[in-house]
């Protein structure tokens, strides 16, 4: 009886024992992560999904790539390239043109040939090659050889006559020159054509600069010769616009104007006894001034003509010319630079 007491005082112990257990472990199952898997310090997976997290704020955004046009070649007269932007208001005194006619074309084992036996330079001087073509080919390499000096272009498609500018050459007095240009094989149907060889003057030293003071040299090798006969003389004693023997040749500057203000012009110039009496114009920034060649004794004996005062109103880029107006007797005069004086 005994025995029995004590079986009913237990069991209800050990019933209420296992469902502790049960619901403890059935606790455990539902909210506890293995050890390996669990993240440090999170809360409880709820049963239902979490709303998502806010988004992080937008960095800034990154610069997009132009979107690649596949079209023909625009010719915009050298923007974007390497070729100078055609000048509008160019003079064509003194360039020299080379017509088709004149230049044969030979097809080579692996390129084409294209020669030229009679161009005749009127004057010696540096000129700047130009090419006008068109090209049925994507690209094609090229290169111009005048004389021993080779220059290097590689030219585009162009359905249009296109002109290429391959750099320039020094012709050291006036005679027979002659010129090829190669360029690679392009088929027993021609796909690439010469319109045009021109040989444009330029200038043969460097580009004036404004100095610290305001004042600007133009010297006579700095100059672009727009002539038949007139050309610059390097030689040392000379230094100088010499054969200025038609009042239809002119010189120009070009140069970069940093201080704008007025200045007093002078040309440095000489001209020989019994040549005096010509009448010359110096324009620049829409103004003209003009003066009367004097005799200095010589035409290296070099004075100054004080002809008068200019304004230019506006930094940036500027040009100056020095043009005859009339000839008294053989030649104009000898230029050996223009001085440009800031006006206190």
């Amino acid at each position: 009886m005994a025995a029995l007491t004590n079986m009913k005082r237990t069991a209800p112990f050990h019933a209420a024992g296992a469902l502790a257990l049960l619901l403890a472990l059935s606790s455990c199952g539902k909210q506890e992560q293995p050890a390996a898997s669990k993240p440090a310090e999170t809360a409880p997976v709820a049963e239902k999904p979490a709303a998502p997290a806010p988004a992080p704020a937008p960095a800034a955004p990154a610069k997009m790539e132009e979107p690649k046009i596949a079209a023909e070649p625009v010719d915009l007269n050298g923007f974007g390239s390497d070729e100078p932007a055609e000048r509008a208001d160019e003079p064509t005194r003194g360039v020299i043109i080379v017509e088709p006619k004149d230049i044969k074309h030979s097809n080579q084992q692996h390129w084409d040939q294209y020669d030229c036996t009679s161009f005749t330079a009127k004057r010696w001087g540096r000129y700047e090659v130009r090419v006008t073509y068109t090209l049925r080919n994507a690209t094609m390499g090229t290169q111009f050889r005048f004389a021993q000096q080779p220059l290097k272009k590689t030219l585009i498609a162009t359905s249009q006559p296109k002109r290429a500018v391959y750099g320039t050459v020094y012709m050291e007095k006036n005679t027979i020159y002659p010129f090829s240009l190669f360029a690679a094989a392009t088929g027993t149907e021609p796909g690439f054509q010469i319109h045009q060889v021109a040989f444009v003057p330029a200038p043969e030293g460097p580009a004036p600069e404004q100095a610290a003071d305001g004042s600007i040299t133009l010297e006579a090798g700095s100059a672009t010769t727009w002539s038949e006969n007139m050309r610059y003389e390097p030689k040392p004693e000379k230094n100088c616009l010499g054969f200025w023997t038609s009042e239809d040749d002119f010189a120009e500057w070009h140069f970069d104007v940093v201080k704008p203000g007025r200045y007093k012009v002078t040309v440095v110039h000489g001209c020989g006894t019994g040549n005096e009496g010509s009448e010359v114009a110096v324009k620049v920034a829409g103004q003209e001034l003009k003066f009367t060649v004097k005799d200095t004794g010589g035409f290296q004996k070099w004075s100054d003509a004080q002809v008068g005062e200019i304004e230019i109103k506006a930094a940036g880029k500027q040009q100056l010319v020095i043009d005859p107006v009339t000839k008294a007797k053989s030649a104009v005069l000898d230029v050996h630079k223009v001085l440009l004086t800031p006006v206190s």
